[in-house]
């Protein structure tokens, strides 16, 4: 009787139909095996709901993850792991080497070449630096990295680049 449980088991799972996911590209899969530290240039949608008029403003910031795979599944970074770069407008990556300091008074500055908005997402946009160690900048896709929801205001950041460390 076991062996026949068994048996219809293991036929049960050799015949179950796969589950459908997004694939993933190399570099992503290079990252996630890697789990190394990463950076994410974000532009970030603030609405403030408690007060008429509806109030909505942007913002670009800086986010850090030490290993990679927290940023999965959208879970914002951690208080210090997060600086404001313009707080009333989306700044421009590609100019003026942007950069701002955590909370840790580590500065992280961006030098993205002028162009690398035009490129194809995942491909090699410039580099960045926190004064320990330089990164390599990626185009990414602006996907939505997170979502934070207060009881009167809503913020909602999407990553514009991400940086790996050299």
């Amino acid at each position: 009787m076991k062996a026949f449980a068994a048996l219809a088991a293991l036929l049960a799972v050799a015949t179950a139909n796969p589950v459908a996911t997004e694939p993933r590209n190399a570099t992503q899969v290079e990252l996630d095996k890697r789990d190394t530290e990463i950076v994410y240039l974000l532009n970030c949608k603030n609405v403030i709901a408690c007060c008429p008029p509806l109030a909505e403003t942007d913002s670009s910031r800086i986010a850090y993850y030490s290993a990679s795979g927290s940023a999965n599944g959208g879970n914002p970074p951690s208080g210090n792991n997060v600086c404001t770069v313009s707080g009333n407008s989306y700044t421009t990556w590609e100019s003026n080497s942007p950069g701002c300091t955590f909370p840790t008074n580590v500065r992280f500055v961006t030098h993205i070449d002028a162009d690398a908005q035009s490129r194809p997402n995942y491909s090699w946009a410039g580099w960045g630096t926190n004064g320990f160690k330089n990164f390599n900048c990626y185009k990414d896709n602006g996907h939505q990295l997170y979502r934070t929801d207060a009881t009167e205001s809503s913020t909602s950041c999407n990553s514009i680049y991400y940086c790996v460390p050299q």
